[in-house]
Parts: structure tokens; C-alpha cells; sequence
């Protein structure tokens, strides 16, 4: 009997693919590996099946949910295995089951003859203990239709456990757009490869934890299909930093100049400035409104803080830097313009972050060596005119920005992407303690310190937000609720030191 293999999140793959090469490469890896597409689906119905054997040992009454197209065949090879382990089973055909075609029509007659309860009226759903979706696969794309979104809220309000089968129904798993009404899982059990659209947005929550078995055909897939983005663990990201050497000093380990804290949003700017510190910057300086100066520099004494009313008194401190910070609590006054302006100048690597971004958006002007950290909101506005960008597909998006600005594109959120006009990487660290203020500042300074220290642009981008994002899981251990930015920065040293 097939084995599940890699069940934990931990254990997931490094590559990740679009549901397209999927849907397209899986027959031919199919048959590089001695099977066929007929094989395929019993196997994923037996991976499945290990699914309850190892997780679900106590579930007794199971409703599987089956559409009509291949993801329906797994449910049908699930629902038979499961009736002949003597669990109570029951298979609500949402769809006519006379529109399934081939193998997944065999699936079904042969789960049918074998006993299985087929249904094609909602039953009543708190009668189960697990409800599996098996309604759609990586080819949806579009809207779901009036009665499954109802259905999909019924499951989501049941006291049930929810399994989507390779996919939840509603996402599409290659721009990661989420269809309203989407099937929410508990558990994602993927098959052959990661479908790139499940890790990033709104579409990671619907997946909930996801499960990982190649079918043994993921080697053979490997060798046809190029990913189309990487999900790389912390031992690969951790690799690109390098050791310091004993005889290092402060101006070997790179001094950066973080600029912003206009009046009354000091804070922003100290966070900022801190975590670059945290992170192993050798020096950092902080550009600030006169205002905001004294505030900074309070109870951290190893900045060196400037009060600065003009342009001339930047251009100095800009001149000693090796990297630039700019945007926590820069604001978009007389004074912040001001200095956004100069800091266009800067011919060195620049990390834009907060309300730079919306100047940045505005004036139409590009940074020599950047690295852009927008949220949604904010990539939206960078996103200028561009009628042909959908911003809820994030791999074009970022892939939009990272061309357009000529920048590494760090689009956050959960899943966040860091791109470049060559490659992306999904961040696999995070939770959602981190919507909290504050948080943003500290990426950027994390960015800015390890570019300092002489990591590459998409290397440093990467490794900052795994970083970031783990420090908050850690942090996050003591209560989710209440967790503040400066929590980070002890697990921030801790993990980079």
C-alpha cells in the first residue's frame, strides 16, 4: 500500500510549480515512471486513505464532496478504501454523476458496486466528523457557482474537520486568487508537486496546514518541468550569510543610514534602526525630524541619531553609508518630500519601505539598487496605470514591480514573495501575530542589515523575512494577542547569531 510521505509542513519540498505545468506534466511523469494517470489517482486515493490511518484514526463518519472532474475519482478511491475499513461513509455528488468521464467515472462505479452511500442531495452535515472536498482541482479558475459557495459556508460552520483534496475548490493554484465562497480546509493533502498558488495570500488560509505525497512520479516531473518559484527552508537561506571573520570590525560589518521619523512617528524609525542593529549591522544611523531625534535616541545609545532640517545636512550622512533605510514614519509633509527627494541620489542599495513607497508611486522615479517592501495596498499604488496587472494574482504582481521598478520586490503577507525579474521565493515562516504595528519597520531594518553585511539583494530579502517571520512564531509561543515588534529582536539576534 502507498505510504503518505512528508506529512508535515516541515517537511515540504523546496520548488513549487503552477497548477498549469501540473495539469500538463503530470501524464508524462506518469509514464517516464512505469504508471499511468489511472495509477496516479488509486495512489493519491491510498495517500489520502494514510491520511486517516495517521491523523484521523478517530473519525468514524466521513462526507466526501465530488465533482466532476479527477479530484471526484481520488474521492471516489477515498470513500471505497474507507468503507472497507468499516468507517461510515457517504459521497454527496454535487455534480451529476453522469459527467464524470473516464477514469474518475470508474472511480465511482467501482466505489458504487462496491457499496459506498452516493448521494445527490446535501445531507445533513452535522452528522460528520470529517468532510472532504473533492469538488474541483488545479484547473479551476473563475467563480464558484450560488450553491457551492452556500455549501462550502455550511461546511465551514459545521463542527466537522475539513480535508480539500490536492486543492481546495475555489483557489486558483497558480495566481493564488481566491474565488469567494472557498472551500476552507483544515488540512490540504497535495499531490506530485506544490501548486505555487496555495502558499502565498489569502489562499494559505484556506489550505490550512498542507500535506505533501509525490506519487512517486515527482522525480520524473522534476526532470520536464522548471519551477516556477522556490520555497526555500531556513538551512538554504541561512547558507547565503557568511561567517564572520575573527578579526572583524564596526566598519567591516556595514553602516547603514535608516531616514524617517517625522514629527510624531519617531517610533517607526527607532524600530527600524534597532533591528538593523539586532541583525549585525556594524553602524547605523538614523535620519530624523529634529523633532523626533531625542526620542530615538532614547535607551538606545548605540545609534547615532540626526536631527535634520535640510537637504545638504542628508547628503552628508548619506555619503559615510553603505545601505539606505528608508520610509518607517517618514510621513509625506513639506520635510518628508524633501528628503525623499534627496535620497533619490543615493547610489548605493536602498530599502523602501511605508511612505516611501507612496512617493515612490507618485513620482515616477526608480532607485539604482532597491528593494521594495510593499503590502497589497501599497503595490496597488506602485502599480500606477497598469490596466493588464491583475493585483490579486501576487506572482504577477510582484513580477510586475520587479520589472517595472527594476527592484527586488518584497510583496508581504502571509506566504510573503520576494521577487526579482528573474525568480521568486515564498517565505514559509510567519503567523498572524505579526498584524501588529511596527512589524514592517523591523523587516525593512533586517533587509538593510544583511545587505550591509554583503548579501545580495533577492538573498538578503529572502533570508530577512524567513527571519522575521520565524522570530514572531517564536515570540508568538507566549500569546499571539498583544505581541509587539521590539518582542522580535531577541529571537532576531538569537537566529542570526
Amino acid at each position: 500500500m502507498f505510504i503518505l510521505e512528508a506529512k508535515y509542513s516541515t517537511n515540504l519540498p523546496q520548488v513549487a510549480y503552477s497548477a498549469q505545468q501540473v495539469k500538463q506534466y503530470e501524464g508524462e511523469a506518469a509514464r517516464m515512471s512505469a504508471t499511468n494517470l489511472s495509477q496516479l489517482m488509486h495512489r493519491a486515493g491510498q495517500a489520502l486513505f494514510s491520511l486517516f490511518d495517521h491523523e484521523l484514526v478517530t473519525a468514524q463518519r466521513v462526507l466526501l464532496l465530488a465533482g466532476k472532474g479527477n479530484n471526484a475519482g481520488d474521492a471516489y478511491v477515498l470513500a471505497k478504501l474507507l468503507h472497507h475499513a468499516g468507517r461510515e461513509v457517504c459521497v454527496y455528488a454535487v455534480f451529476p454523476p453522469e459527467q464524470l468521464l473516464g477514469d474518475a467515472q470508474q472511480a465511482y462505479l467501482s466505489a458504487g458496486q462496491s457499496g459506498v452511500n452516493i448521494v445527490t442531495e446535501q445531507p445533513e452535515l452535522q452528522n460528520f466528523c470529517v468532510i472532504v472536498d473533492g469538488v474541483f482541482g488545479t484547473g479551476f479558475k473563475g467563480q464558484l457557482p450560488p450553491l457551492l459557495i452556500e455549501l462550502f459556508r455550511d461546511c465551514k460552520n459545521s463542527q466537522a474537520k475539513r480535508v480539500s483534496i490536492d486543492i481546495p475548490s475555489g483557489v486558483n493554484g497558480t495566481t493564488s486568487v481566491v474565488a469567494q465562497g472557498t472551500f476552507a480546509a483544515d488540512m490540504t493533502m497535495t499531490f506530485i508537486a506544490l501548486k505555487q498558488g496555495t502558499l502565498t495570500g489569502s489562499a494559505k488560509a484556506c489550505c490550512g496546514q498542507i500535506l505533501y505525497a509525490s506519487l512517486d512520479v515527482a522525480d520524473a516531473f522534476e526532470q520536464l518541468v522548471k519551477p516556477s518559484a522556490t520555497l526555500l527552508a531556513s538551512h538554504s537561506l541561512l547558507s547565503q550569510l557568511k561567517q564572520r571573520a575573527e578579526d572583524s570590525y564596526k566598519n567591516s560589518c556595514g553602516h547603514v543610514l535608516v531616514i524617517g521619523g517625522n514629527k510624531g512617528m519617531a517610533g517607526a524609525v527607532r524600530l527600524a534602526a534597532e533591528a538593523a542593529l539586532r541583525s549585525g549591522a556594524g553602524l547605523v544611523s538614523v535620519a530624523t525630524h529634529p523633532d523626533s531625534a531625542a526620542s530615538v535616541l532614547q535607551g538606545r545609545y548605540e545609534l547615532m541619531v540626526h536631527g535634520i532640517d535640510k537637504a545638504d545636512e542628508l547628503e552628508l550622512l548619506m555619503d559615510k553609508a553603505d545601505v539606505m533605510v528608508i520610509g518607517p514614519g517618514l510621513g509625506q509633509n513639506d520635510w518628508a518630500k524633501t528628503v525623499f527627494e534627496k535620497s533619490l541620489s543615493f547610489e548605493g542599495p536602498v530599502v523602501v519601505d511605508a511612505d516611501a513607497l507612496n512617493m515612490l508611486a507618485s513620482s515616477h522615479k526608480h532607485y539604482a539598487h532597491a528593494v521594495l517592501t510593499p503590502h497589497l495596498g501599497e503595490a496597488k499604488r506602485l502599480l500606477a496605470d497598469a490596466q493588464d496587472v491583475d493585483p490579486l494574482s501576487r506572482f504577477t504582481l510582484a513580477t510586475w514591480l520587479a520589472t517595472n521598478y527594476k527592484a527586488t520586490i518584497v510583496l508581504k503577507g502571509p506566504g510573503s514573495l520576494v521577487a526579482d525579474t528573474k525568480r521568486i521565493n515564498i517565505n514559509r515562516s510567519g503567523c498572524s501575530a505579526m498584524a501588529s504595528a511596527g512589524m514592517g519597520d523591523v523587516l525593512s531594518g533586517i533587509i538593510g542589515a544583511l545587505r550591509a553585511q554583503g548579501m545580495e539583494s533577492f538573498a538578503a530579502s529572502s533570508l530577512a523575512v524567513y527571519i522575521h517571520g520565524l522570530a514572531a512564531q517564536i515570540a508568538a509561543k507566549e500569546g499571539e494577542r498583544g505581541l509587539l515588534a521590539s518582542d522580535l529582536f531577541v529571537h532576531i539576534r538569537r537566529l542570526l547569531g
